[in-house]
């Protein structure tokens, strides 16, 4: 995600990247940091953002508790940006499924399959988390609990996330696939852009969306 992350910011000859696995770097230059590296890392990773008081974007998935416990210290200082799938595609995909529950009087079990390449380590995935949490928050909906969630890992699969909502009359499915992780470093940037001007406090990919759109 990182390399994808640069290709990205080459376009912007103003913008200086510099990684903070591979490169001695002077923090005191850097106005926010983007992490999509792993949860091994984010204790250091907020305690320089705090320390430095730099903003930051947290695309890392697989957290525990005790991250998130310090994620919830850390926003009283900085801004933080979470976002397990930062692609508009996403958002899109929460939305139409928004719009067919909230349409359709009918009652549905629900199946969601999500496919990774073989190198992921969490499972279910981040994303996976989160459209399942969406969906068990969603309002006046008639999903039937519980939800079930079936993760395969399979080659070089960038993402692939399908929602099925089925009964005895029918079964209706939603989809979104990435082709490149550019897609997700895209909304990382974008997001990045939006964050840097917020106060402290713990902001969502959505939070982005709803002030852009």
């Amino acid at each position: 995600m990182g390399q994808s992350i640069r290709h990205l910011l080459d376009e912007f000859p103003e913008i200086t990247v510099q990684d903070f696995k591979v490169e001695k770097i002077d923090i005191a230059t850097q106005s926010l940091v983007i992490d999509f590296s792993s949860p091994d890392y984010l204790s250091e990773i907020l305690n320089t953002c705090v320390h430095q008081k730099l903003p930051l974007v947290i695309g890392t998935t697989g957290l525990n508790s005790n991250h998130h416990e310090l994620i919830g210290k850390a926003k009283r200082t900085i801004p933080i940006l979470m976002g397990s799938n930062m692609s508009i595609g996403i958002a899109t995909l929460k939305k139409s499924i928004t719009n067919f529950l909230m349409s359709s009087q009918e009652s549905f079990s629900c199946n969601l399959i999500e496919i990774h390449h073989t190198q992921k380590v969490d499972a279910p995935s981040g994303t996976a988390i989160e459209i399942m949490k969406f969906l068990e928050e969603l309002p006046g909906n008639n999903i039937q609990k519980p939800i079930s969630v079936n993760s395969h890992r399979i080659g070089r699969a960038f993402g692939t996330h399908r929602v099925e909502f089925y009964n005895s009359r029918e079964t209706i499915s939603f989809q979104h696939i990435a082709h490149s992780r550019d897609i997700f470093a895209s909304g990382a940037i974008a997001a990045a852009q939006w964050i840097i001007s917020n106060p402290p406090g713990l902001y969502s990919f959505d939070d982005y969306l709803n002030k852009k759109l």
